[in-house]
């Protein structure tokens, strides 16, 4: 009974923390959802539980930077919505 009620949360905080927070962080930051995931697979891959806790922080310093840089226009709006 235990296993199944630590499995069970288990399983609900990942889809809570995989779809819930990728998809209320873009509505946030105004960011394409697709790139937050991607954004969150790739930190999390190269930092761990870190990387996935800085990774979306540092998606959206990228994209304010990439908007205010004229060079960089394209990569913000390929985070753009």
């Amino acid at each position: 009974m235990v296993l199944m009620v630590a499995g069970s949360l288990l399983l609900i905080a990942t889809a809570v923390g995989v779809f819930v927070t990728t998809w209320a962080t873009g509505r946030i930051a105004r960011m394409n959802a697709a790139a937050v995931f991607i954004s969150l697979l790739f930190w999390g891959w190269l930092w761990g539980i870190w990387g996935m806790l800085l990774g979306i922080p540092i998606n959206v310093v990228v994209k304010v930077v990439s908007e205010h840089v004229e060079q960089l226009l394209p990569v913000a709006e390929l985070l753009d919505e």
